[in-house]
């Protein structure tokens, strides 16, 4: 695969302070329990509005100027999909930290039903760290003189409770954005971090000639007219022998071999895609270190200053409420002046402060957020009016 490998200049080193999790800041309990008490005191006196315009200003994408930029893109044979593993979840697929989890459980316990249960607890009770969980699988299976265990046993858990039956609105639509091959308009590509096979799948369900290759490989150069399907992070479909060129990104030998090795075919194909295309990014987060790093590269090579899109769901305003009321029912002295705590202002100002941190921290990786409160509804409703006429 030839590529152009002019892509460093203008990066700056690799800090991991640039990489906050905003998206989880909300869910440790401990700083939201000292948010409320020393916000407590104050709420009754604070102005919400100018508290609000005090906040870093963010260049805000509303989902019509979105679409109107992705519909460009697309009729120019100029999108490129990115799919994460809010793709494949109602599928049955396990996120990342569960087919760790999972993979533990049936390292020790080769019952399906029994390691389920037990991830469940293990993880429940003692939250394992990923990369440590990923180490210590990647040393078992490598162990053994079986060819691919690793990626054999994964396969295994990944579609332990796969169904096979469920197609997601959101697949369908995008299996239709790829109906035109070859033709205009046409996807340039997806790119996915998911290992499963649910799009190529899908593509075969609809009887459909959708001339399409899926790339995981160095070894593999793609045809010019098939639609491209870039497992970045590694491959392996329900079918078919595990060879050496499904190696997947799970533990940190890989993921650490990924990030040296700036060259790498999976690299290199991110950051052209994100540096020539513009992108849509669906069910992922930008919290991963090599794929901000790619953000950054490929933002230093462009000509024109365009943007990328990522859909977030919406902080649920009623899933927060439950959780400060919660925390103030079990440690009442949070709350120093009940009479004036004012509830439902405090939950606003901390969903819009959330939301203006990760706009701005994608932004700066040449992203910017639609926000959305009905992740299957309109997201499917989004790609099907980026394919429509009018």
């Amino acid at each position: 695969m030839s590529e152009s490998k002019d892509y460093l200049k203008g990066t700056r080193p690799f800090n991991n302070e640039d990489f906050p999790r905003f998206s989880t800041f909300l869910d440790n309990q401990k700083r939201l329990s000292e948010t409320i008490k020393s916000w407590s005191t104050i709420s009754d006196k604070v102005d919400y509005i100018k508290l609000i315009k005090s906040l870093p200003a963010t260049r805000k994408s509303t989902p019509e100027t979105a679409l109107k930029h992705l519909k460009e893109a697309y009729f120019n044979e100029k999108l490129c999909l990115v799919l994460g593993a809010g793709i494949s979840s109602d599928y049955g697929i396990p996120n990342w930290n569960d087919l760790l989890q999972r993979l533990l459980m049936e390292d020790i316990e080769e019952e399906p039903a029994n390691s389920i249960i037990l991830s469940k607890l293990f993880s429940k009770i003692f939250n394992p760290s990923p990369l440590i969980a990923g180490r210590y699988l990647q040393s078992i299976f490598s162990e053994t003189k079986i060819s691919n265990k690793f990626e054999t046993e994964v396969r295994k858990s990944l579609y332990q409770s796969y169904n096979d039956n469920y197609m997601s609105k959101i697949v369908d639509e995008i299996i239709r954005l790829c109906i035109a091959p070859g033709n205009s308009p046409n996807l340039d590509s997806i790119i996915t971090y998911n290992y499963d096979d649910i799009i190529e799948e899908s593509l075969k369900k609809k009887n459909l000639d959708i001339p399409f290759e899926s790339i995981y490989g160095q070894a593999i150069d793609p045809e010019d007219k098939k639609l491209k399907i870039y497992h970045v992070h590694g491959f392996l479909p329900r079918t078919g022998t595990i060879n050496t060129e499904n190696k997947i990104t799970l533990g940190e030998f890989v993921y650490h071999e990924q990030y040296v090795n700036i060259y790498s075919w999976n690299n290199i194909v991110q950051i052209n895609k994100f540096r020539d295309n513009t992108c849509l990014f669906i069910g992922t987060s930008l919290t991963d270190p090599n794929i901000r790093r790619l953000l950054d590269i490929s933002n230093s090579q462009k000509k024109t200053k365009k943007f990328h899109y990522i859909i977030k769901k919406r902080t649920d305003k009623e899933w927060l409420k439950s959780i400060i009321k919660k925390l103030i029912s079990e440690e009442p002295s949070l709350i120093e002046d009940k009479e004036n705590f004012n509830l439902n202002n405090t939950i606003d100002f901390l969903i819009e402060m959330k939301n203006r941190f990760e706009e701005k921290d994608s932004e700066s990786l040449g992203v910017k957020t639609v926000w959305i409160d009905d992740y299957e509804e309109e997201i499917s409703n989004l790609l099907k009016k980026i394919r429509s006429d009018h």
